[in-house]
C-alpha cells in the first residue's frame, strides 16, 4: 500500500538572532504513563535562516532522543530499508508515544513530506512500534539543530547551510 506524501510549504520565520544549536544528541526522559502521547500532527516549515519541523501530541508529552544516524535507515519493527532523500539523517524518536488509535489506524494520513527546503529535503515516519514513534529528517548536509519543548509538542529546527 502506498503511503500518501505531501509537499511542505514555505512560511517565513524571521530570526534576528544567530542560530544557536549543535550536533550532539538531545533527549528528554519518558513521562509517567499512562496515558501514552498520541502524535496528531507533523508540520514542516521553511524559515529565513532555518527549517522547522513541529510535532504535535495529545494526551501527554513524550520522551525523545534526537540524533544524527548513519544509513541504512530502517523501519522500526520490520527492519526493512527506508529510502530517504538527503546526505545526512537526523532521527527523531519519541518514547511512550504512538501514531495510531486504539483500533490500529494511523492518526495521520500523511507520513512523508518532500520539502525541498534549504536544509530539510524529506521528512518521513519510519516507525510506530511498541511505544516508539520514529521520524527521520533527510538533510542536505549535517547541520546544527536545536529542540524546543512546547506544551503540546516538540519543535526541531535545523540551521540553513
Amino acid at each position: 500500500m502506498a503511503t500518501p506524501t505531501a509537499a511542505a510549504t514555505a512560511s517565513p520565520t524571521p530570526s534576528p538572532e544567530p542560530f544557536d544549536g549543535g550536533r550532539d544528541p538531545v533527549e528528554r526522559a519518558d513521562p509517567p504513563v499512562p496515558p501514552v502521547a498520541l502524535l496528531t500532527a507533523v508540520e514542516p516549515t521553511a524559515g529565513d535562516t532555518f527549517d522547522r519541523i513541529t510535532f504535535t501530541f495529545a494526551d501527554n508529552e513524550p520522551g525523545y532522543r534526537i540524533e544524527y544516524v548513519q544509513p541504512p535507515i530502517v523501519a522500526d519493527g520490520s527492519g526493512n530499508p527506508v529510502d530517504i532523500e538527503g546526505d545526512a539523517f537526523l532521527q527523531v524518536r519519541f518514547t511512550a508515544a504512538q501514531a495510531h488509535d486504539e483500533s490500529g489506524n494511523p492518526t495521520m494520513a500523511v507520513r512523508e513530506f518532500m520539502t525541498g527546503f534549504a536544509s530539510v529535503t524529506e521528512v518521513e515516519q519510519t516507525g510506530d512500534f511498541e511505544g516508539y514513534v520514529t521520524w527521520v529528517l533527510g538533510l542536505t548536509e549535517e547541520l546544527d539543530f536545536r529542540v524546543t519543548d512546547l506544551a503540546d509538542g516538540v519543535v526541531v529546527e535545523i540551521a540553513h547551510p
